[in-house]
Order: structure tokens, then sequence, then C-alpha cells
């Protein structure tokens, strides 16, 4: 059995058989990484392809005093982030914006009924709550989110994200408190599981429109950000793949355009008989987002 030195030797000598041979069973995790930051399907095709080539060619300079898989997800990490750093930052709410957009949209709205109605789709509030991480994060400077990714979602050790990402141990660790506070207060204002009175209730209003037998489990306990992570950690992109892949389509083009409203205008997601919850809504239509 050849081991990882041996291919990394070959590597290095040119040998491209061998460089996909360590690179394949790390591309889930890569992906997965690259997905969380940037979300937007192509884009985030695009920037996987991009770092497998600077790998390739920057074979010759991996030191193999730290994992390869380090040094893979580095690369992919601080090629997203350059990504990023030419893009517009969406807002914190962005989702409010869309789902705005979504009830005054035959078309917004229609797209999203007919996924759901796919024979193919079951509402999963875990690979939701993932989504909606992924989404949020968006409006975090792009170093933050990479620390934050890297650190508690990816497990990496304090010292492996500071070296992956080029910082030094105490830069890392105000970026990492500084992005946990921030998405933090953007889900105590926006998310309706961690705050009565959080304005999207996009998770309730998915679930809704799914089919009686495809409404998935119930909605996760999420106290703190911690539980968020948590969850985060654990979702895999299953039968709603399809559908956030629209939403990150249309979110993209919402964001890059500044449209709609971050306002709540409606009660998506509420039942009509649910009197608490419109009420909560109600206050957070006056009062705007946290």
């Amino acid at each position: 059995m050849t081991n990882d030195h041996d291919l990394i030797k070959r590597a290095v000598a040119g040998d491209e058989r061998a460089f996909e041979s360590l690179v394949a069973p790390l591309r889930p995790q890569v992906r997965g990484v690259v997905k969380r930051m940037v979300g937007h399907p192509e884009d985030t095709e695009d920037i996987i392809q991009d770092a497998m080539l600077k790998a390739w060619n920057g074979i010759g300079g991996f030191k193999q005093n730290s994992r390869f898989s380090t040094w893979l997800i580095s690369i992919a990490a601080r090629t997203a982030i350059d990504f990023l750093r030419r893009q517009k930052r969406w807002r914190g709410e962005a989702q409010v914006a869309y789902a705005n957009l979504c009830a005054q949209s035959e078309e917004l709205s229609g797209e999203v009924v007919s996924q759901c109605a796919s024979p193919d789709f079951s509402y999963e509030v875990r690979e939701h709550v993932s989504y909606c991480f992924s989404c949020v994060g968006r409006s975090l400077p792009p170093d933050e989110i990479a620390v934050l990714i890297l650190r508690d979602i990816v497990g990496m050790s304090a010292r492996e994200t500071s070296n992956a990402l080029g910082l030094s141990e105490s830069v890392m660790r105000h970026r990492l408190a500084t992005a946990r506070a921030s998405m933090q207060e953007q889900f105590e204002g926006l998310c309706a599981l961690v705050s009565k009175t959080g304005i999207c209730h996009q998770c309730k209003g998915l679930q809704m429109v799914a089919a009686d037998n495809k409404k998935g489990g119930p909605f996760p306990d999420i106290q703190s950000f911690a539980d968020r992570c948590a969850i985060v950690r654990t979702s895999e992109s299953t039968s709603m793949e399809a559908l956030h892949d629209i939403f990150w389509r249309r979110t993209k083009e919402i964001e890059e355009q500044g449209l709609g409203s971050t306002e709540a205008e409606s009660l998506c997601g509420i039942d009509d008989d649910d009197e608490t919850e419109k009420t909560a809504a109600a206050e957070a239509l006056s009062s705007g987002p946290h």
C-alpha cells in the first residue's frame, strides 16, 4: 500500500496521478470548507478548481512537518477568502430580503414551491440551519468567517488554524471572538428559532410547504451559537441541496443589486392559529431587526 510520503514524492516529481491519489479522499472536506464559506454552488466549484490548481503548482513547497490535509484545506480557505474579498458583502438579513421579494414575485415564489413539490425533496431542518449559517456568514469579513469555519466547524486546533491562514495565534483568537460575537448578534435579531422576536421564520415556512410525509423531524433546541455550530458540523447536503442552490443563486443576484427590504413584510412560516408567534412577529415588524 502506497503511503502519503511516497505519493508526495512522486507528485513533487510531476506525477499527476499521485497528486490525484492524495487529494481525492480530501475533496469532500475541501468542498465542505469552501461551501460553508461561499455557499453559491458555481462559485464554490470554481474556487475548488482554482485551489486544486494552486496546490498542484505549489506541491513542491509543501513541508511535511504538517498534515497534507491541513495544507490543502489552507489553500482552499485562502482561495475562498480572496474570492470573497472581491465580492460585495451581504446584508445579515439577506434571507429576509429574499423572502420579501419572493412574496411579491410569482417567478421567485413559483420556483421555490415547484422545488418543494419535487419527488426528491424532503424538509430537513438541520440541513437548513447549516444553509442559514453560511448565508449569514456572508455578512462577515472574509478573514473572520474563514477563522470561524476552520476553528468551530472543521475543528482545527488554534495552531493549525493560525498556520493555515498565516496569522499569529493572538490575531486568530481575536478574529474568532469577533466572528462569534457578530454571528450571535445577527441570529438574536434574525432567527425565530433563537429569539421569540426573530424576524425570520424561513425554517417553519419551508416545513409548512413540504408534503405531509416529508416535513422532517422536530426543530432542534438552539439556545446558543455553540448549539448552532454543533448542528452545522454534522449537517450534510441531501434532499434540500437543490432548493438551497436556488436560494444561493437568487440571493447573490439580490445582494449584488441591493434589492428588497430587510424588514419583515409578511408572516411567512407562521401558522394562522398561532397567536403567540403572530404577536411576536407583529412586534418585530414594528421594530425591525435588532
